[in-house]
């Protein structure tokens, strides 16, 4: 029988009994993922938070194969199991550098990545699933959420899926903090399927509330990170004044920066070919290379990227725009890169119903009965108060200022 281990920092020993996933791992475009960090600037916060993509892939699989371990599971055929692992290992395969920091200067997001990766006639994915008969369309559609067999879909993405039980645990490990040390044995051990849903026993409910109550946490001290916040702010800034400086035809000292980024640069989305060349790695050399260049804010912009200069945020309420950017100018700071204000994304908990087109309830089994969580769990209820509430708008500027 076949079987590779991996031992891992959250789960222990990931065990692989097919060579297909193990082939799958040694591509270029999984390796890739080594070299791009989960959180991105997050790391700027919590020191620990360097563990990879990669890593969150293969946990992803591992919960994936709790999950078929369940009963409720055991009438899907060895050829769907296989296909939902595959999708599950391969889910995050298109980030770009610094994971979701990166789509806020990309066109394309890096769900739509990673499926062009995976169906790819030229690339190495498409060649082992073609190899092992796997048809590379059926692994995407788990992904996309469109596979007739909507648990494959649920098991991949949901409320409570694989990739949520595996990156709130080893994000919490890896930051230090205890927000999200959650029972996923017992979740995944009481799993039923009724309905096409995934739903689970009322005993199951303590378990569920811990890791919504997890999940908060980890917004409001982690993924909400003034540094994170920050970071991307800072990514964006630099991209825009990179974009500025070629509409006005600077000559870079290094004219392989306009060739990396020329899609960019146009507007256009980054091929595969080139955005698989893309990760941390090669953004921290451009920054080393940048924060050398004659116009003095793309070399500022980048030194703060490298040297963690990160930008001070403090509420719009709180501070007077107009003499905040009287202080800008007076400092030799443009007010168009070194004066940010936005409104942070709205973190979404947990809500039963309909969202953007997907059921994102979590159902409770009592006796032949199903009912979404919210009727008997008083956290969820109150989620829809967190739900409601908006986030302010803030500033983001040298702490120079300050």
């Amino acid at each position: 029988m076949y079987e590779k281990v991996i031992r891992d920092n959250v789960h222990g020993d990931i065990y692989f009994n097919h060579p297909i996933f193990i082939e799958i791992l040694d591509t270029p475009e999984m390796q890739r993922l080594r070299r791009i960090l989960q959180l991105g600037g997050t790391s700027l916060a919590y020191p620990g938070a360097t563990h990879t993509r990669f890593s969150h892939s293969i946990g992803v699989y591992h919960i994936l194969t709790l999950f078929l371990e369940s009963n409720d599971l055991s009438h899907l055929s060895s050829q769907d199991k296989k296909i939902v692992l595959l999708a599950g290992l391969m889910h995050d395969i298109g980030h770009g550098p610094f994971s979701h920091s990166f789509e806020k200067v990309c066109l394309q997001n890096h769900e739509k990545y990673s499926t062009e990766i995976i169906k790819n006639p030229q690339g190495n994915i498409f060649k082992i699933l073609k190899k092992h008969k796997i048809n590379p369309e059926e692994v995407v559609s788990i992904i996309e959420g469109t596979h007739p067999n909507k648990i494959l879909n649920l098991l991949v993405s949901s409320q409570l899926d694989a990739d949520r039980l595996d990156y709130l645990q080893r994000d919490a490990q890896n930051c230090g903090v205890g927000y999200a040390t959650l029972d996923i044995r017992w979740i995944v051990r009481h799993v039923r399927i009724v309905d096409h849903k995934i739903v689970f026993p009322k005993k199951s409910i303590h378990a569920i509330e811990s890791y919504l109550l997890g999940r908060y946490h980890m917004y409001k001290q982690v993924y909400d990170h003034k540094c994170s916040i920050s970071f991307d702010a800072l990514l964006e800034v630099w991209f825009k004044r990179l974009k500025d400086l070629y509409t006005s035809k600077f000559d870079f000292e290094n004219p392989q920066i306009e060739v990396i980024f020329q899609e960019l640069l146009n507007n256009q989305i980054i091929p595969i070919e080139k955005y698989l060349q893309l990760d941390d790695y090669s953004m921290f050399d451009i920054f080393k290379i940048t924060q050398k260049s004659k116009d003095k804010t793309l070399a500022d912009l980048s030194a703060r990227l490298l040297n963690r200069k990160t930008f001070t945020i403090v509420k719009a309420t709180e501070v007077n725009k107009n003499n905040l950017i009287k202080q800008l100018e007076n400092n030799g700071f443009d007010p168009q890169y070194y004066l940010i204000e936005l409104i942070p994304k709205k973190s979404i908990v947990y809500q039963d119903g309909v969202v953007n087109g997907k059921d994102e309830t979590i159902w409770i089994q009592n006796s032949t009965q199903l009912e979404p969580l919210s009727k008997y769990s008083m956290f969820a209820e109150s989620m829809k108060l967190i739900n409601q509430a908006n986030n302010e708008k803030i500033f983001l500027f040298p702490k120079k200022l300050v």
